[in-house]
């Protein structure tokens, strides 16, 4: 739980006449990485060498086009019932099959397309005529005059006067056939000679053109009908197209979804041949297999297969490569939380799963910054809703349910500790304190807990450096022990320098302050001597004196900066605490006596509190989670593990 999956290396050499069942074993366990080799042991001049290619490039069209085929049926979830396979599908046979349903289909809807078109076209048409239904002129015979190029359009009517000056040059005749406040509806002609004058002019004074196709004749109303008549009968022919996709869909849909497993499946099987190593006879086939599976596999291959080789090799944590994959394996409550890591980053193999540890923060801080009662309990219901899927609305959220359930929880936890519900600071008692009447205190405590939760960090670097064995940066990076012990250091100094009531020793703070400067500024130095690199320093003594000046003053100001963004969390409570209070107050101005103006603004407050104010919580709460806390110890850049499978992986 506390690190990602052990992984095994597993190198397996299979005869060629094995390769399909091979394949298909390494397939349907889901434990198996795949990692490509085919440049092992290739032959190019091999007559087999792209036969492979070949079938896969064929099974991903065949998948393809069968995908657009059951989408154009109307068969939304086009993942077939999965059944077992022992060889190859005929990819002849299977187009064979595709080519002749397409040809029924596409026929349909192709024409039902055209229909489709022809409808949105003439409802825009509908939008542009609609209005001008009161005008009593015939536009087909203005627009279809055999001598005169014309326009009917709309256009503002600060413009008019525009257009008619800009037209002053040619002949032209400018009729208001109607006229708005706004716009008018205008019928702008001259000889046909003139037209691209005609068409510049109506563009700079802005008039947009009414388009009425040629089959339309008569005034505006008369083609509004007629329009809305074609629009009826294109509807109905689509009713009519639609019949028989329905029957095709009936007779083909059990076919083609078996057939589409079968495609899949092949597809799948060749795309893994693919990156196999291929020598004469025999395949090389590596990748990463979950150590705990490795017998299991080991077994199921050597059943199927008596002359297979099977190598393995065990990784240990001390080997923080990149190239190993990385499976997170958390119990299912912790799930949602792991989404949350692996968003930010993988973790690398020898690297701690920060997932129980943000499943510990990550409500923990929300809860602190929305601590209330009654909105906990809300915030909980809705997560409830989400994770047995009984609200519509909090389905599109998936993962997140869980997490918001949690915050509800601790955010209620908090809404006791501070004595708040629903916003009202009096009714209960708080059993420990009311951020907006202790505002210093709170404000204090949250910088003293987020020093802690930096130390955390710092120690969970250390132990990460110990575990891969990196002991110069364990031991003299800015997050190991010579970080770790300025930050402390500094910490002491200035409590006793500016809190003499403390009584602290001033002298040994100093000092381990400067032994703290010391190993941060020359870490560059010490590592490389513990590395026996050279030369110790570059640039010579006066770059490296700026050098280290510059990194300090870094440090410092990260120090400083870190540990002041947990005032936030403080800082949130009080502001929590008094927005509602805002809402109260708008309650009283909109009703004094308490009435209905009352508790409606009192539930927009609800509202909006519950919804805006709890995003930016949770906003800020993911935003100290990911750059203060993980930006101590955690450095991701693992591979995620992505196993060779025909089923899709279920997320939680």
């Amino acid at each position: 739980m506390f690190y990602p999956q052990e992984m095994t290396e597993i190198e397996i050499i299979a005869p060629a006449k094995d390769l399909i069942t091979v394949t298909k074993v390494l397939s349907g366990q889901g434990i198996f990485s795949q990692t490509d080799v085919n440049y092992l042991g290739s032959d190019k001049n091999h007559p087999q060498a792209n036969l492979w290619q070949e079938k896969a490039a064929a099974y991903s069209i065949l998948e393809r086009r069968l995908h657009s085929i059951l989408l154009s049926l109307g068969v939304e979830k086009t993942s077939p019932l999965q059944k077992d396979y022992d060889e190859l599908i005929d990819a002849e046979k299977a187009k064979s099959i595709i080519d002749e349903v397409e040809k029924q289909v596409k026929e349909l809807v192709d024409q039902i397309n055209l229909e489709t078109k022809k409808i949105e076209h003439l409802k825009t048409v509908l939008i542009q005529i609609e209005p001008l239904s009161g005008i009593d002129v015939d536009f087909s015979q203005l627009q279809n005059a055999k001598y005169i190029a014309s326009i009917i359009g709309i256009i503002p009517n600060e413009h008019i006067e525009r257009l008619g000056t800009s037209l002053d040059r040619i002949p032209h005749e400018l009729f208001t056939l109607s006229q708005k406040p706004q716009r008018s509806v205008v019928w702008l002609a001259a000889s046909r000679d003139n037209s691209d004058m005609l068409d510049r002019a109506a563009r700079s004074a802005y008039l947009d053109p009414i388009s009425i196709p040629l089959d339309f004749q008569g005034t505006p109303a008369q083609i509004v009908e007629s329009v809305k008549t074609t629009i009826q009968e294109s509807e109905t022919k689509i009713v009519k197209l639609k019949g028989p996709l329905a029957e095709i869909r009936k007779a083909k849909e059990t076919e083609l979804t078996d057939l589409l497993w079968d495609i899949k499946c092949s597809h799948l099987t060749t795309n893994a041949i693919l990156k196999y190593g291929r020598l004469k006879y025999t395949y090389i086939i590596v990748g990463w297999v979950f150590s705990s599976q490795v017998d299991n596999l080991r077994n199921k291959l050597k059943a199927i297969a008596e002359n297979i080789v099977i190598e393995t090799h065990a990784t240990k944590r001390e080997k923080d490569s990149n190239e190993i994959p990385i499976a997170l394996n958390n119990p299912r409550m912790l799930r949602p939380f792991q989404m949350l890591v692996s968003n930010y980053a993988e973790p690398k193999y020898g690297e701690l799963d920060p997932t129980p540890l943000v499943a510990i923060m990550f409500p923990f801080l929300f809860g602190a910054m929305f601590g209330d009662v009654g909105q906990g309990l809300i915030i909980t219901l809705f997560g409830f809703l989400g994770m047995t899927k009984r609200l519509k609305i909090m389905k599109g959220l998936g993962g997140l349910n869980p997490i918001i359930f949690a915050c509800g929880i601790m955010s209620t936890i908090f809404g006791f500790l501070y004595g708040s519900i629903l916003g009202f600071e009096h009714v209960i008692p708080a059993l420990w304190l009311r951020p907006a009447e202790d505002i210093m205190t709170i404000l204090i405590i949250t910088i003293i807990a987020g020093v802690g939760v930096l130390s955390i960090g710092y120690l969970l670097n250390i132990f990460n450096l110990i575990k891969v064995k990196d002991w110069p940066n364990m031991i003299f990076s800015k997050n190991g022990i010579a970080g770790l012990w300025l930050y402390w250091s500094l910490i002491g100094t200035g409590l006793a320098l500016a809190m003499p009531a403390f009584s602290l020793p001033k002298i040994p703070f100093i000092v381990a302050t400067s032994i703290g400067l010391i190993a941060i500024g020359g870490a560059e130095v010490f590592i490389r001597l513990m590395g026996g690199h050279r030369p110790l320093i570059h640039g010579g003594v006066g770059m490296f004196a700026v050098q280290v000046f510059f990194e300090l003053l870094e440090v410092m100001i990260s120090y400083l900066s870190n540990s002041l963004s947990f005032v936030r969390v403080g800082a949130f409570a009080v502001a929590h605490s008094n927005l509602s209070g805002v809402f109260f107050i708008l309650g009283d101005m909109v009703s004094p006596s308490h009435g209905i103006g009352y508790w409606v603004m009192f539930l927009v407050g609800l509202v909006f509190i519950i919804g805006f104010e709890g995003l930016i919580v949770g906003i800020q709460t993911m935003r100290l989670t990911y750059y203060e806390i993980f930006g101590k110890f955690f450095n991701g850049g693992g591979k995620r593990f992505e196993p060779l499978s025909l089923h899709p992986i279920e997320k939680d």
